[in-house]
């Protein structure tokens, strides 16, 4: 199992989705982000199905944490295939508790390829994307 560049790659990237939805960092979530990347999860009782541009203007509206402040999170695993990867996280924000499998793709099979999220596949444990009953 070789770590290395790859994975350190991958993990900038998952800092870039983590700062940029937590701190609303419009800039970090579209270099983290491939422009036609779907996000994919049930989110109350709606099944959610959406695009990016859909997943940005969510975050503008929502109350963001003051970039460089602390946020809860973990990175539990990141595995590489050539040219994909997927990484599993875990995180905090918007008062809601999500486990987040982000496949991410080289654009380059190269040194200076960049890696980007492709799909965004979450599941929500606690919080207000829970039903209410």
């Amino acid at each position: 199992m070789a770590f290395g560049s790859e994975h350190d790659a991958v993990r900038a990237v998952v800092v870039d989705y983590l700062e940029g939805m937590v701190w609303g960092d419009e800039e970090k979530l579209r270099r983290a982000f491939h422009p036609g990347a779907l996000q994919v999860g049930h989110f109350a009782e709606t099944y959610e199905f959406f695009p990016l541009e859909e997943f940005i203007q969510w975050i503008r509206d929502e109350e963001t944490q003051p970039a460089g402040s602390t946020y809860v999170a973990e990175l539990l695993a990141i595995e590489v295939t050539g040219t994909v990867a997927v990484a599993k996280v875990t995180d905090s924000c918007f008062g809601t508790d999500f486990t987040d499998y982000l496949v991410l793709v080289k654009d380059r099979p190269t040194p200076d390829g960049r890696w980007q999220i492709v799909t965004k596949a979450y599941h929500v444990h606690a919080g207000r994307g829970l039903p209410r009953r």
